[in-house]
């Protein structure tokens, strides 16, 4: 049976999506028999979801507005002091909004994206996958080798670790699907050392939908917008 992994980032990019969150999961959903989580995916799925939503809601706090300064002329105009009420009610509004995202960085359970995932990865049919010390110095050797994958950061190890955790616990054939550039940028030396490890092959790709299409399945909508295939 083929395995399935998607990377932390397709589930980070759905915070900024304009799709419906709970269409995309219910595809995904659909390949809880072949998913497998490295479980460094779920801690980086935890960390990096709160700066997103903390960059989200100081958006919707800048979207404030400030108090209309109008020309004595015109300020007994009984529209001025209806304008002020809006304004005034509109920033209540975004007050309450702000306060709203910042619940759900508080708590996960609050937050629509953070409940699916976690909905998905405790699946008793998908796999995760646990790291071990001798996981963890293999990615720090492959870091230090410069061998793909790479993370971007000079001291994080986390795309390296993903990749050990999958050759480590893997023997079919693999399906990664990610929008990180290093996966697909050396496709040639990750299928090599993967099939030479497993024994299967690796395909890497951007869409959910490639992998749906091994079960036959086909995508919804909200899936093919956001792939940007519609």
């Amino acid at each position: 049976m083929t395995a399935v992994c998607v990377d932390t980032n397709l589930f980070l990019e759905l915070y900024e999506s304009y799709e419906d969150p709970g269409e995309i999961f219910a595809d995904i959903g659909a390949l809880r028999e072949h998913l497998v989580f490295p479980d460094i995916i779920l801690d980086e799925f935890l960390r990096n979801r709160s700066r997103i939503l903390d960059r989200i809601a100081d958006e919707v706090r800048r979207r404030e507005t400030d108090e209309v300064r109008l020309p004595s002329i015109i300020r007994e105009n009984p529209n001025v002091a209806a304008l002020q009420r809006a304004g005034e009610e509109y920033n209540r509004a975004v007050g309450a909004l702000y306060d709203d995202i910042e619940s759900m960085i508080a708590e996960p359970a609050a937050d629509p994206v953070a409940r699916a995932f976690a909905d998905l990865s405790g699946n008793s049919a998908v796999r995760v996958l646990y790291r071990t010390d001798e996981l963890v110095t293999r990615a720090h050797r492959r870091k230090l080798l410069g061998n793909p994958p790479k993370s971007t950061g000079t001291d994080t190890i986390g795309d390296e670790l993903i990749w050990e955790t999958l050759l480590s616990n893997l023997e079919e054939d693999l399906i990664f699907v990610t929008r990180d550039r290093t996966y697909r940028y050396h496709i040639a030396y990750l299928a090599r050392e993967y099939r030479e490890r497993t024994g299967g092959t690796l395909a890497i790709t951007d869409r959910i939908s490639d992998a749906l299409a091994v079960v036959g399945r086909p995508s919804s909508q909200a899936l093919a917008r956001f792939e940007g295939r519609e």
